[in-house]
């Protein structure tokens, strides 16, 4: 799972439409969740700290199992979640 917390609106878009590229589902306005492999999740990691640079904006990265996952409560309006069961599992790091 991703949440980031960014006031500027381009790096915030940018910051999306990259995990989008990586193939993570929006969840939240500010929240992604999806698998990917460990090199995968390195390569995000280096693309997010490349947008960030030394800016006061933060992303957060937690590692969920599907189990955790399965077990989540949601208050309110459902979300429809489609995860890809076939993808690896989240790697933890």
């Amino acid at each position: 799972m991703v949440i980031y917390d960014i006031t500027d609106d381009n790096l915030r878009a940018l910051v999306a439409e990259t995990l989008k590229d990586y193939g993570l589902q929006r969840i939240q306005y500010s929240a992604f969740i999806g698998s990917l492999r460990r090199d995968r999740l390195n390569s995000l990691i280096v693309d997010l700290k490349n947008l960030i640079k030394d800016l006061v904006e933060n992303v957060q990265i937690f590692p969920v199992c599907d189990t955790c996952f399965k077990g989540r409560h949601e208050i309110g309006k459902p979300k429809r979640y489609k995860l890809d069961e076939k993808k690896a599992k989240v790697a933890y790091f």
